[in-house]
This record gives structure tokens, C-alpha cells and sequence, in this order.
């Protein structure tokens, strides 16, 4: 199954280079001797549309080359030279998931043996993934680890200089180095920096112009990435806006993804509410006690949920991380185990 529709793909991306339709169909002279246009700029609006499913190999090339973008129509899968590499690479995701980054080393450099290396997608992987190896291990300061995210997206994105992060359309490994770049803007001294990054993220992904499965994912690591944001940055009323937005997109498609992040989240950021001396000023007395015990019994709640739910999708360095926060809020309960 493609990552998503070629319509989806040309319009957004002509339109991220700020191309108009006849505009894109023109081949520089400099650039072919003879016929310099592509195809008719119908047929060009018509493939926009969605009204043309299949398109001829030399058209398809010439767009994708004037768009910048390589020419295949498949963009989940690397260029390797036995099929047993692309047994290799899942592994690979797994070691660095468990923090066994001594594994997930040898399997990389067996994988690499295993590549064409001149393909801009492989040399992307393998600078993507040697770049989080080394950060994880300390060995990368969170400005140089970013710069080298920034240069692998460069080997598949030449223009990205050039665009607007919420107009172009990503492919899935893309789209996995800006969640990367996310997570590094977490660990520098720049916040406003980070929620314009991931402001724009939540508007590309908005636009839905991936298959169903990718963008429940993608929507729900911006929207965890959002809620974090807010909570460090103490807009705990934000926070809890987009942590409802996440858990409702788990309820809605019977999926745990971050639901133990958005749990957490809701819990700290009610808590740190309920902790101001100006929540719910209109309560008084015995009423305002109520209605922080009935919170703090939500919020406990949460916690709960959050806790078993981490453990349930192993991640358990996650879940050490919610039982602390429980015992720090809750001493006088029984403890989580």
C-alpha cells in the first residue's frame, strides 16, 4: 500500500515550492533538447484531482524531478542487495527501543554492507540511525545531533531550505527524523523554537494526505509532543486540551499509542491546576474541597491507567516515571507495583 495518494503527493508538494500548475509542467530549455513541456496542464490538474490513477513512466519521472523528489512510487523500503536486509532493519528499531545499543550497532553494520551506498534514501537511513545510536549513548550534544537530522532530511528533501514544513508531504522515514528533531528540540534551550516546529507538524499531518494508519500515528506523536510542551512550559489548560484530542483519536481507532503519555499529562497538568490559589475562584469552603478531592481522585485515576498501559506496551522506563509521580502525589495510598 503506497504512504499516499500521488494527488496528495504533487499537489502539496508544487505547492510547498510555490509552483503553479503551468509552471510545473515546464521542462528548462537549457535542461532537454525538443518537446520542454511535460504533459498538458489538464491532465496535470487532472492528476491533482485524483482523476488519473496511472501515469506514464516518463511523465511520472519528469514531475517527480521537477518536484525534487525521487522517482519511485514505493516510499517505505531502503535499496539493498538481498532481501534478507530488510529483516535486518525492524531488529535494528527494537534493539534501540530497549536501549541495547551495542546490538542495534552490529545489525547496522551488517545492514550497511547489505545497501546500495549511493542511494540517497540508504545514506538517509544510515545517518538517521548512527545519529540516534550516538546521541542515546551521550556521545552527540543535542545542537549537533540536530544539525545532522536536519542534513539527512536534506538528502531526500534538496529543497528544504526552501518550503514550509506544513505544506510538504513526508514519506514514513521523513517523517520519523522530524519526530527525531522533536525530541532534540526537548533538550535545548528553545522552547519557542520547538512549538513552532511542532505547531507545524500538527498542521501537516492535519491535512491528512497519508494512509489511515500512518496519520493516526504521526497525529498522536505531535499531539504528545504538544501536551509535553505545555506542561514543561506550564500552559497546563493547553495541555489538556491536546491531551483530550490524543485520547480521543485512541478511543476512536481501538489503539494504545501514547494513551499512557496523555494520562500522565492530563494527571500532572490537573494537579499543578489545582495547586493555584486562583482555580475555580467561584467555589468556596466545603464545595471547592469536593471538587478537589473528586479531581485529585480523577487524577489518581489517570495514573492508574497510565501505569499498566506503559507496562502493558513494555515500556517500562515509562512506567518507573508514573509510579514515581503517583507516590509523590498520593503517599498515603497503596503503591503501584
Amino acid at each position: 500500500m503506497a504512504l499516499y495518494r500521488l494527488s496528495d503527493m504533487v499537489r502539496m508538494r508544487r505547492e510547498a515550492l510555490g509552483i503553479t500548475q503551468d509552471k510545473l509542467i515546464e521542462i528548462p530549455s537549457e535542461a532537454v533538447k525538443g518537446d520542454n513541456i511535460i504533459c498538458s496542464t489538464d491532465t496535470l490538474r487532472r492528476i491533482e484531482q485524483g482523476k488519473v490513477t496511472r501515469v506514464k513512466s516518463d511523465v511520472f519521472k519528469k514531475i517527480m524531478k521537477r518536484l525534487h523528489t525521487l522517482p519511485e512510487r514505493v516510499y517505505a523500503s531502503l535499496f539493498v542487495t538481498t532481501p534478507q536486509a530488510l529483516n535486518i532493519k525492524p531488529k535494528i528499531h527494537v534493539h534501540i527501543c530497549r536501549r541495547e545499543y551495542k546490538k542495534a550497532e552490529k545489525k547496522l553494520e551488517k545492514l550497511e554492507a547489505m545497501l546500495v551506498s549511493d542511494y540517497p534514501r540508504n545514506q538517509q537511513y544510515l545517518v538517521e540511525r548512527k545519529a540516534v545510536l550516538a546521541y542515546r549513548q551521550g556521545e552527540l550534544a543535542a545542537e549537533k545531533y540536530l544539525e545532522i537530522l536536519w542534513d539527512a532530511l536534506r538528502l531526500t528533501i534538496p529543497v528544504l531550505d526552501q518550503i514550509d514544513l506544513a505544506k510538504w508531504s513526508f514519506n514514513r522515514a521523513e517523517f520519523d527524523i522530524l519526530s527525531d528533531i522533536g525530541n532534540a528540540y526537548s533538550n535545548i534551550d528553545n522552547v519557542e523554537k520547538e512549538l513552532e516546529f511542532l505547531l507545524k507538524l500538527k498542521e501537516n499531518v492535519e491535512r491528512k494526505y497519508m494512509d489511515c494508519a500512518y496519520y493516526i500515528v504521526w497525529h498522536m506523536r505531535v499531539l504528545d509532543g504538544l501536551s509535553h510542551w505545555m506542561c514543561v512550559t506550564q500552559r497546563y489548560e493547553e495541555a489538556l486540551e491536546y491531551c483530550k484530542v490524543g485520547m480521543e483519536e485512541c478511543k476512536k481507532w481501538y489503539i494504545l499509542g501514547q494513551a499512557d503519555h496523555f494520562l500522565y499529562d492530563t494527571a500532572w497538568s490537573m494537579e499543578q491546576q489545582i495547586k493555584k490559589e486562583d482555580w475555580m475562584p467561584e467555589k468556596s469552603g466545603k464545595e471547592r474541597e469536593e471538587l478537589i478531592k473528586k479531581e485529585r481522585a480523577f487524577c489518581k485515576k489517570q495514573l492508574v491507567q497510565a501505569y499498566y498501559l506503559s507496562i502493558a506496551q513494555g515500556r517500562l522506563q515509562g512506567a518507573e516515571r508514573i509510579k514515581k509521580l503517583y507516590e509523590n502525589l498520593y503517599s498515603e495510598e497503596i503503591k503501584l507495583s
